[in-house]
């Protein structure tokens, strides 16, 4: 019995400490996002900068099957979000590949997430052109590699949710094509932001 109880034991995802996804700890070493303006964009809130404890968590959530953090990190982003009547939620889609290597989109889990505890619909209104990762690319790459085509169309205001923001492309694109398909008012958020 004491083996079978050890498979449900959890760790934390940056020092592995048992207990919490994310213990007290490594979330106390979270360093505060940067600006949380974008160009072409505005405001995107975030939670925390991507980079040390930051990047530890983002990378847990997105390559070693993080859907533990899920929980905690949407609790926090719901915090950060001002609702307006009507409102969607939405989320930045990876590619169809990332979604098969790791079974999952961590931003659509997180954007669901949110929805739930603000009580709003999420719905997919974007599909992301096949393309190169964005991780790893320089800044003039990035605004060139992402490419964002509506699946569906509403004129209600929408959140849109993505991981992690460094230079705003991704944000951008994804903000021009919701726009371009009569979108109402456009928020972002974000978990972690580049400093």
């Amino acid at each position: 019995m004491v083996a079978v109880v050890g498979l449900f034991r959890h760790r934390c995802v940056v020092c592995g400490r048992a207990g919490e996804a994310l213990c007290d700890g490594c979330a106390r070493r979270l360093a505060p996002p940067p600006s949380t303006r974008i160009r072409g964009v505005g405001r995107v809130p975030a939670l925390f900068a991507y980079e040390g404890t930051g990047a530890a968590v983002v990378q847990a959530l997105k390559f070693r099957d993080g859907r533990r953090l899920v929980t905690p990190l949407a609790d926090a982003l719901a915090e950060h979000v001002q609702c307006h009547p009507g409102m969607v939620c939405t989320w930045l889609p990876t590619t169809a590949a990332r979604r098969r290597s790791r079974g999952f989109d961590q931003s659509e889990l997180l954007a669901r997430a949110v929805a739930r505890r603000l009580d709003m619909p999420c719905v997919r209104l974007l599909r992301r052109q096949s393309g190169e990762s964005q991780t790893g690319l320089d800044r003039a790459h990035r605004a060139d590699n992402v490419v964002f085509r509506p699946v569906a169309a509403t004129t209600d205001p929408v959140l849109v949710l993505d991981d992690v923001c460094t230079t705003g492309a991704t944000l951008r694109a994804a903000v021009a094509a919701l726009s371009g398909s009569g979108t109402g008012t456009i928020r972002c958020i974000t978990v972690a932001r580049t400093p």
